[in-house]
C-alpha cells in the first residue's frame, strides 16, 4: 500500500477532500448539508478511484473493508428480512453511511494532513453548535419559519440537534479541547483549549436535558486521566474519585443535571412502563428476544419495526409508536436482531480494527481517536448511533481520518526499534 503520497493528488481527490471536511464541519448544525456534501464526497472518490491505482489500494485497509463487508451484509440481510419493503429502503439509506469510513480512510493515507483538518472542521462546526445553545439560553436564536433547525427554551436550550446528539457531539469536543492543553506548547495556547473545553461543556452540564451527555462526559473525562496520567494505582483511585466530586458538584449545582438525574432514579425505581427507561426496556426484551430465537442472522434488515409494533400496540394503543419504532435505542442490539451475531462479530471487527493502531502508539490524534471511540462505543450502547444520521457521520468519518494518522504514529514508533 502507498502509505506516502508519492503520485501527485489529482484534482478531483482533492475536491473529496474539501468535500469530506465540509460535510464534518456541518455534521454539529445541519443534517441536509451534511448529507449533501458528504453524498457527493462518495460520488466524487468514485471517480477518483476510477483514475487513481494509489488510491484504490488505500482502500484496502482493515476498518475499510471490514465497513464494506457489514454493508455487503446488510444488503444480503434485506434478502431474508421480515420488515416491511419502506422500513427496509429506509434501512439501506441509513448504512450507506458506512461506505463513508473507506472515503476517510483513503482520503487521509494519501494526505497525512487529514486527521488534524478533519478534527479542525468538527470543532468549529462543534463551535457553531456550542454557541447556537447559548443564543437560545439567551433567547437570542432566531426560529426557523421553514422549519429548517429547531430550537428549545431556557429551560432546555437545545439548537439544530436533539440533547442527546448535542451531549454526545459536545462531550468529545470538551474532552479533545482538554487534550489538545496537555499536547500544546505555550501557555496561552494551553489556556485557549481549556477555555474551549470549558465553553464546550457548559451546554452538557447547565442547559441542556441530554443524560446521555453526562455520561459521555463522564467517561471521556475518565477516559481521558487515564491516558495523559502515568497509571499507578493510587493516581486512578483518586483520579477517577475527583471526577466523580466533580459531578456530584453538577449535580448540586445544575438544574439540569439534578432534574434529569432524579427522573431516572425514580424510573428505575417503581419500573414505570410508560416512561423513556421503561420504554428502553422493552427495546431490550424484544431485542434479545429476537437474538435468543434467530442467533445466526437475525430477522433482516430493517426488520425491528415489525417486531415491535405487537408490543407497541399492546403498551401504547393511542400512540403511533407502533408505525414509528425503527430502532431500541441500542446499536449493537439493533445489528442483532438485524443481522444476528454474525453482523454483531462483523460490527465488533470494525470497530476493534479502528482502535487497534491508537492503543500501540501515543500521540494526540491516537489519544483523541480513544477518546472518540469511547464515547461512540459507551453510548451506541443505549442509542442507535451508527442508525442516526448525526452520530454516525461523526464517528465514522473522525475515525477513519483519525485511524490513519495513529497508524502512521504507530509505524514511526516501531521504525526505530526495528532498525536497531
Amino acid at each position: 500500500m502507498q502509505d506516502s503520497p508519492e503520485f501527485p493528488i489529482s484534482r478531483l481527490e482533492r475536491a473529496v477532500q474539501y468535500l469530506l471536511l465540509l460535510a464534518l464541519f456541518c455534521v454539529p448544525f445541519s443534517t441536509w448539508l451534511t448529507n449533501v456534501f458528504a453524498g457527493i464526497c462518495v460520488l466524487c472518490f468514485a471517480g477518483a478511484l476510477a483514475s487513481s491505482a494509489p488510491l484504490r489500494a488505500a482502500v484496502r485497509t482493515p476498518p475499510a473493508l471490514l465497513a464494506l463487508g457489514l454493508l455487503a451484509l446488510l444488503v444480503l440481510g434485506a434478502s431474508w428480512s421480515i420488515g416491511q419493503h419502506g422500513d427496509i429502503v429506509s434501512a439501506l439509506k441509513k448504512y450507506s453511511r458506512l461506505l463513508v469510513l473507506p472515503v476517510a480512510v483513503a482520503t487521509s493515507i494519501r494526505d497525512r494532513t487529514m486527521a488534524a483538518r478533519a478534527l479542525a472542521a468538527f470543532l468549529g462546526g462543534a463551535a457553531v453548535l456550542a454557541t447556537s445553545n447559548y443564543l437560545v439560553w439567551h433567547n437570542l436564536m432566531p426560529s426557523s419559519s421553514l422549519g429548517w433547525w429547531r430550537i428549545g427554551d431556557a429551560k432546555d436550550a437545545f439548537s439544530f440537534k436533539n440533547h442527546i446528539t448535542i451531549g454526545i457531539l459536545l462531550s468529545f469536543a470538551t474532552v479533545v479541547s482538554v487534550l489538545g492543553a496537555s499536547y500544546v506548547q505555550g501557555a496561552r495556547a494551553r489556556v485557549a483549549c481549556l477555555v474551549a473545553g470549558v465553553l464546550f461543556s457548559v451546554p452538557i452540564i447547565f442547559l441542556n436535558q441530554g443524560r446521555t451527555g453526562y455520561v459521555a462526559l463522564f467517561v471521556g473525562m475518565v477516559v481521558l486521566f487515564l491516558l495523559r496520567v502515568r497509571f499507578t494505582v493510587l493516581r486512578t483511585i483518586f483520579g477517577v474519585g475527583a471526577i466523580m466530586l466533580l459531578f456530584v458538584g453538577f449535580y448540586a449545582i445544575s438544574n439540569n443535571f439534578k432534574a434529569r438525574t432524579d427522573d431516572l432514579i425514580t424510573e428505575v425505581r417503581t419500573d414505570q412502563k410508560r416512561s423513556p427507561n421503561g420504554l428502553r426496556m422493552s427495546y431490550l426484551r424484544s431485542g434479545l428476544g429476537v437474538v435468543a430465537a434467530h442467533p445466526l442472522l437475525g430477522l433482516g434488515t430493517g426488520s425491528f419495526a415489525e417486531v415491535y409494533a405487537p408490543i407497541a400496540r399492546r403498551d401504547w394503543p393511542e400512540d403511533k409508536l407502533a408505525e414509528t419504532r425503527h430502532q431500541p435505542h441500542s446499536e449493537f442490539l439493533l445489528i442483532a436482531a438485524q443481522l444476528g451475531l454474525t453482523g454483531l462479530l462483523l460490527y465488533f471487527a470494525m470497530l476493534g480494527s479502528l482502535l487497534r493502531p491508537a492503543l500501540a502508539a501515543r500521540s494526540f490524534h491516537a489519544d483523541a481517536l480513544v477518546l472518540l471511540w469511547t464515547i461512540y462505543v459507551v453510548s451506541s450502547s443505549f442509542n442507535s448511533l451508527l442508525w442516526d444520521v448525526t452520530e454516525a457521520y461523526w464517528f465514522l468519518l473522525l475515525a477513519g481520518s483519525l485511524y490513519v494518522s495513529a497508524r502512521f504514529s504507530r509505524q514511526a514508533a516501531q521504525s526505530p526499534a526495528q532498525g536497531t
